[in-house]
């Protein structure tokens, strides 16, 4: 049968591997509602996820559609169509987030829990993380990580990782994740967002793409030297 698979998150053609059907009704003598369900574990024949399936029906739920054979309006009953695990949200992960762990596991770990909390709606725990991560980065960079994150900023400025703007916008990380964590500020999506990027950027180019580029250093041919010229006496000679 054809069903919405939640991985891909779109209809796709699967495999039955269970099924089972009941109706059921309830009222009394003046009043009732009656309904029908479907039940189905399915297996998608893509991505081979096997979820589960519900559609259910009432008396209550219809609609009219015209139907051109009969000439009339006919009821329609309106299925209410359930699956899961339920189709998964956008990620707001880069695609280089899922390889961090090459460079540090730690880091790693420390955003994925960012992230989950993010696409949960957990911001103040999610700005925590950010400062968390900021931290981390700092000691990968080989930065004392007992001085306080003032001081980390700094030395990311000295040592010629960021530039003067950058070392504000991450000041403003570091802050956020202080606020949420000692006075539970909680930023908007839209202020998150702007957080999350910000850090994201400095991680990516201080220890990835960064590293990527010198990576490419030795494969750049050196200048040729030219040779001196010969000396009248060497061109006598």
């Amino acid at each position: 049968m054809t069903a919405h698979c939640p991985r891909d998150d779109g209809d796709r053609e699967c495999d039955v591997h269970g099924a089972y059907d009941r109706s059921w009704s309830e009222g009394d003598e003046h009043f009732s509602v009656e309904g029908y369900i479907e039940y189905r574990i399915l297996q998608c024949r893509g991505c081979k996820t096997v979820f589960f399936w519900k559609s259910s029906t009432n008396s209550e739920d219809t609609d009219h559609v015209y139907s051109h054979q009969h000439g009339d309006w006919i009821e329609h009953h309106i299925a209410t169509v359930e699956t899961f695990p339920a189709p998964d949200k956008a990620s707001v992960r880069p695609d280089w987030a899922w390889t961090l762990k090459k460079e540090d596991v730690t880091l790693s770990k420390i955003l994925n829990e960012v992230y989950v909390a993010a696409e949960a709606g957990s911001l103040i725990l999610a700005s925590v993380g950010l400062r968390t991560a900021l931290d981390r980065t700092t000691e990968k960079l080989g930065i004392d990580p007992a001085i306080p994150m003032e001081k980390k900023v700094r030395a990311l400025l000295d040592g010629g990782w960021i530039g003067e703007t950058e070392a504000q916008t991450l000041g403003v990380v570091a802050e956020a994740g202080n606020a949420a964590a000692h006075r539970g500020w909680s930023p908007d999506e839209t202020e998150f967002k702007t957080l999350l990027r910000t850090l994201e950027q400095f991680i990516e180019r201080a220890l990835l793409s960064g590293k990527r580029a010198l990576d490419v250093a030795p494969k750049i041919p050196r200048r040729q030297t030219r040779a001196k010229a010969a000396s009248p006496d060497q061109r006598e000679a």
